[in-house]
């Protein structure tokens, strides 16, 4: 074996061993801390600016108490893989705004709504009953004068209200997410805007 060759597979085995390395020491050491900093909803809004939007409902919601993140939003698969994935989404869509030439707040603004349409973490009922069962059981009835629905629907029970069996980004249903079918992750006010996205007014005659 030539010299030469003996140096470039020394420096491949050097190079393999040191990524090896360094990924054993990423994720013993660096990992962890950084997921845990990424728990926080600051961190979220730090490093995705999509997320400042989200940020702010947050800190405006009953809910501006929780300080991690995953209290109420417990990812589908594998996390990392799920930040990767926002992270190349960001990353395309504002390099194709500057590309285009046009406004990168729009972007953001599009991204942000993207994400409230398909959240990838969105709660389920089990995660919203954790606080809920423990210090308010919702009430089996609910009646809100302020939504013109309750003039002809003088209540609505939880229990036969049958939101699971409604199409929503849940896809195919909302089995499993009945509370945020309602109730937004942050601003947990049932609206008459609510209502008429599963019941539009137009079929009312």
């Amino acid at each position: 074996m030539e010299l030469g060759e003996k140096v470039i597979i020394g420096l491949v085995v050097v190079v393999t061993l040191g990524v090896i390395i360094g990924a054993a020491i990423g994720a013993v050491f660096i990992m962890p801390a950084m997921m845990e900093e990424m728990e926080k909803p600051e961190s979220c809004a730090s490093n995705c600016h999509e997320m400042e939007y989200f940020l702010i409902s947050h800190q405006n919601s009953v809910h501006n108490h929780i300080e991690d993140c995953h209290d109420c939003h417990h990812p589908h698969g594998i996390e990392m893989f799920m930040y990767m994935g926002h992270a190349t989404h960001h990353a395309e869509a504002i390099a194709e705004a500057m590309m285009e030439g046009s406004d990168t707040n729009e972007a953001l603004e599009a991204l942000a709504d993207h994400i409230e349409q398909e959240p990838p973490a969105s709660p389920k009922v089990e995660h919203c009953m954790e606080c809920h069962s423990k210090h308010r059981t919702p009430p089996e009835e609910i009646a809100d004068p302020t939504i013109s629905c309750f003039k002809c629907h003088p209540t609505i029970k939880h229990t036969t209200h049958r939101i699971s069996e409604y199409v929503g980004h849940e896809s195919p249903s909302y089995e499993g997410h009945e509370c945020v079918a309602c109730h937004n992750d942050h601003d947990v006010d049932v609206t008459e805007e609510t209502c008429t996205v599963c019941h539009p007014p137009g079929k009312h005659k």
